[in-house]
C-alpha cells in the first residue's frame, strides 16, 4: 500500500540520506512532495551538489580544456566552456588540444582534394562509405569516371532477382538461409515473398531452440548474460526476453543502465526562468541552447517572452538558470515541476503554458530525429506492409508521407500483393487463398482480409480442406489445463483475451488463489483518499483525459467537487455557441479530409456545419466516390453484378440496394441468393 507523505514523515525520511540527489534517488516520491512545498531548504543536513562555476573565467575554462585532449572532444564534453573559449579566441592558445580533423567549409569542392581522397581506396562503394561528403562531391561534379582505379560494383540489370533460375542459381552458394540473407538480401528476400525459400532444401535454417527451451529460468540467465544492455537483449533474443518478461525474472537479471535518452550529445539540457519581480510574472523553459533560446525570447515579435516584457515597456531582464546537466527525459518532468514551484509555491503567475509542460507532452524540436529520404527508405525496408510500417516506425512512415514516398515507385514491396478492390468479395477467389493453408488459424494469421470474408458469406462450411484448431471436447472443463493454459499469462485481461473459455472456468471455480501468476490491478477499498486522488489528477493535464485513464479517481473527486480545486485540469468542452461560429467550425473541418471522417471525428461541428449550409464551401473534404452517382436501372444492375447475395448487396453498396428494392428490381436479379442455405 502506498505511503501517505506528511511533513514528519517526509523529514523522516529525508534524515536517511546525506544529500539531496541521495534523497531523490532512493525516495523519488518524499523528495517531490518536499520540493513542491519548498521543505528542502529547511533539510540543512542534505548537501547541496557541487556548484559549477558561476562565470566561466578564462583561468576556469583552461583549467576545464585540459581535461581533454582534442577540440572535438572539448567541444562535445564541456559545450559552455568551449562557447567561452571560441568567442573570445582562447582557442589558439590551448596547444595541448590537438586541432579539429573536420576539413574547412569548401574543401571537398576543390577536384585534387577529392581525387587525392578517393586514392585512399579500392572500390566506389568502400569510398561512398568512408566519405560520404567526398563522394557526393564527385558524383556530382562528374569527377567517378574519371577514377579508374576504383572498381565498380557489378550491380544486376532491373529485373534480374525476378527470375527464378537467377535467384536458385545464387542461393546455391551458401549453406545456410541467414548466410544467403546476408550474402545476397535482395536474392534472398525474393525468395521469401515468392515463397521458393522451401524449395531450397540445401539451405539449412538457423539452429533453433527444441521447444519449451526458453521456459528454463537457467537457459534464459544465461543467454541475458551476452548482452550489456536490456534494450540488446529484447532485440537480438525476443524468444528468451518474452520468457523472462512472462515470468518476471527481468527483475533479477542486471543489466548496465543506458545514458541520456534522446540526445546523443548526453545530459546538456537546461531549465531556466524569467522573473517579473514587480508584478510577481515568470517564465519557466527549458532549452539544449541557452544562447539561442535568449536571442529568441528577446528579439522575435511572437515569443510570449518578448510580447509581455514589451507590453510592460521594460527590457527582458536576464535570465536564471534553475537546474542544468539534465538528460531529455529529466529536462521534461523538471520544467513541469519548475512550472508548478513558481506557481502553488512561490505564487508567481505564469507566462508559459503550464499544460505544455512535463513527460511526452512538451514540444522536442528538433531533439528528434530528423528522417531524411534514405533514412525512410532503409527503414521501411525493415518491415512487410504499411500497417506494420506505421506501427513499428511512426515518425519514419510520418516522414514517408511528408515526402510523397507512399506509392508503388518507392515502396514496391507494399503493394506487390495487394488486391484491387472487392477481390475478396469473390468466392473463387477466397477458396484458392484459403488452400494454401492446413488450418483455420493458420488462414486468419496469414491472409485475415480473406479470412473475414469467408465468415461474413458463411462460406467455412464449404472449406472442408482446414482443419480447426480447437480443443477436444470438455477440455476446458479440466482444472489442470485451465491452471496450465493461466501460466501463458501475467493479469487477468491477458488471460481473458488469450483463451476465453479457460478464463469462464476460472472465473466459476474461482481458481485465483491457485493461479498467483495471475495479477490484479483493482484498488483496496479505501484506497482513494483526497491525497490520493490529487495526486493522480497531477498527471494529466485536462479532465477529459483523467477521466479517460483514471475513471474511479475521476468519479471521486467530481463527487466531493474537488474537481474544482484542480486548476491545471482544464475542462475540453468548448463553450456554449463555440460551434455557431463559422470560422471556429472551418478551422476544425481542416483536420479532416472527407466528410465521412468530419462526421465521426467532430459530430458537434459537422452537424453546425449541416445546419448552416457551410459543408458545401468545404470542397477539401470529399465525399463518397458513388455520391453524384445517378442510380438508373442501368447503374444499379451492373453494381448488383459485383455481389452473390441480397445481404452482400445491401452492405456493400446501401444507396444502389434501397432504389432497387424501391423499384421492385430484386425479383429480376436471379443472381443474387436470398439467403444462404444452412
Amino acid at each position: 500500500m502506498q505511503k501517505k507523505w506528511t511533513k514528519e514523515t517526509v523529514f523522516e525520511e529525508s534524515k536517511k540520506y546525506s544529500s539531496r540527489s541521495e534523497f531523490k534517488k532512493n525516495k523519488s516520491g518524499a523528495f517531490r512532495i518536499a520540493y513542491m512545498n519548498g521543505w528542502l531548504d529547511e533539510m540543512i543536513w542534505l548537501v547541496h551538489p557541487t556548484a559549477k562555476p558561476v562565470k566561466w573565467t578564462k583561468e576556469a575554462v583552461f583549467e576545464e580544456s585540459k581535461k581533454h585532449s582534442t577540440v572535438t572532444e572539448f567541444m562535445n564534453n564541456a559545450v559552455t566552456a568551449y562557447s567561452v573559449a571560441k568567442n573570445n579566441k582562447w582557442l589558439a592558445e590551448m596547444i595541448w588540444l590537438a586541432p579539429s580533423k573536420r576539413k574547412p567549409s569548401g574543401y571537398w569542392k576543390i577536384k585534387e582534394n577529392v581525387i587525392k581522397e578517393s586514392k585512399k581506396y579500392n572500390s566506389v562503394t568502400e569510398f561512398q562509405r568512408a566519405n560520404s561528403r567526398a563522394f557526393d562531391s564527385a558524383k556530382i561534379n562528374g569527377w567517378l569516371d574519371e577514377m579508374d582505379w576504383l572498381s565498380k560494383t557489378n550491380r544486376k540489370p532491373a529485373g534480374y532477382w525476378k527470375d527464378k533460375n537467377n535467384v536458385f542459381e545464387e542461393s546455391h552458394k551458401y549453406s545456410y538461409r541467414v548466410d544467403f540473407c546476408e550474402g545476397c538480401y535482395l536474392a534472398y528476400i525474393t525468395a521469401k515473398r515468392n515463397g521458393w525459400l522451401d524449395e531450397m532444401d540445401w539451405l539449412l535454417k538457423a539452429n533453433r531452440k527444441e521447444k519449451g527451451y526458453w521456459n528454463v529460468k537457467a537457459n534464459v540467465f544465461a543467454e541475458a548474460q551476452k548482452y550489456q544492455y536490456k534494450s540488446d537483449f529484447q532485440r537480438k533474443s525476443p524468444s528468451a526476453y518474452a520468457s523472462a518478461r512472462l515470468h518476471n525474472w527481468l527483475s533479477e537479471i542486471k543489466f548496465d543502465p543506458k545514458g541520456s535518452k534522446g540526445d546523443p550529445r548526453g545530459p546538456i539540457h537546461i531549465v531556466y526562468v524569467y522573473i517579473d519581480e514587480k508584478n510577481k510574472y515568470a517564465y519557466v523553459g527549458a532549452t539544449n541552447d541557452i544562447k539561442r533560446r535568449d536571442n529568441e525570447h528577446r528579439n522575435h515579435t511572437n515569443d510570449a517572452v518578448y510580447k509581455y516584457f514589451q507590453d510592460k515597456g521594460v527590457q527582458v531582464p536576464k535570465y536564471k538558470i534553475l537546474l542544468e546537466g539534465l538528460t531529455l527525459v529529466e529536462r521534461q518532468r523538471e520544467e513541469r515541476l519548475q512550472s508548478l514551484y513558481y506557481r502553488d509555491v512561490l505564487h508567481y503567475m505564469l507566462i508559459n503554458n503550464i499544460n505544455l509542460t512535463g513527460e511526452n507532452v512538451g514540444s522536442l524540436g528538433a531533439l528528434i530525429k530528423k528522417w531524411t529520404k534514405k533514412a525512410v527508405l532503409r527503414e521501411a525496408e525493415k518491415y512487410k506492409t504499411p500497417t506494420e510500417f506505421f506501427t513499428k516506425s511512426a515518425g519514419a512512415y510520418d516522414a514517408a508521407l511528408k515526402f510523397k514516398m507512399m506509392n508503388k515507385d518507392t515502396f514496391p514491396w507494399f503493394y506487390s500483393k495487394r488486391m484491387p478492390p472487392r477481390w475478396w468479395n469473390v468466392k473463387e477467389h477466397v477458396f484458392e487463398e484459403s488452400k494454401k493453408y492446413k488450418t483455420w488459424n493458420e488462414f486468419f494469421q496469414k491472409s485475415p482480409a480473406a479470412h473475414f470474408s469467408a465468415r461474413k458469406h458463411k462460406w467455412e462450411n464449404e472449406m472442408t480442406w482446414l482443419l480447426r484448431d480447437r480443443a477436444p471436447q470438455s477440455y476446458w472443463q479440466n482444472e489442470e489445463n485451465v491452471i496450465e493454459e493461466s501460466k501463458k499469462y501475467s493479469t487477468k485481461t491477458d488471460f481473458f483475451k488469450g483463451c476465453h473459455a479457460a478464463y469462464d472456468y476460472a472465473v466459476k471455480n474461482n481458481l485465483w488463489e491457485k493461479m498467483p501468476w495471475i495479477k490484479t490491478k483493482v484498488k483496496e477499498h479505501g484506497y482513494w483518499t483526497k491525497e490520493r486522488v490529487f495526486e493522480e489528477g497531477a498527471k494529466y493535464s485536462t479532465k477529459m483525459e483523467f477521466k479517460r485513464s483514471a475513471s474511479t479517481a475521476y468519479s471521486l473527486a467530481t463527487k466531493n467537487n474537488w474537481i474544482d480545486e484542480m486548476e491545471w485540469a482544464v475542462s475540453d468542452a468548448k463553450p456554449q455557441g463555440f460551434w455557431q461560429n463559422k470560422q471556429n467550425v472551418i478551422d476544425e473541418s481542416h483536420k479532416y479530409s472527407s466528410r465521412s471522417e468530419f462526421r465521426w471525428g467532430t459530430p458537434s461541428a459537422y452537424r453546425s456545419a449541416i445546419d448552416n449550409g457551410w459543408i458545401d464551401e468545404m470542397d477539401w473534404l470529399k465525399r463518397p466516390q458513388n455520391y453524384n452517382l445517378k442510380w438508373t436501372h442501368e447503374n444499379v444492375f451492373i453494381e448488383s453484378h459485383k455481389y452473390d447475395s441480397r445481404s452482400a448487396f445491401k452492405k456493400g453498396s446501401p444507396s444502389a440496394y434501397r432504389v432497387a428494392n424501391t423499384n421492385g428490381w430484386l425479383i429480376e436479379m436471379i443472381w443474387l441468393n436470398k439467403k444462404n442455405d444452412k
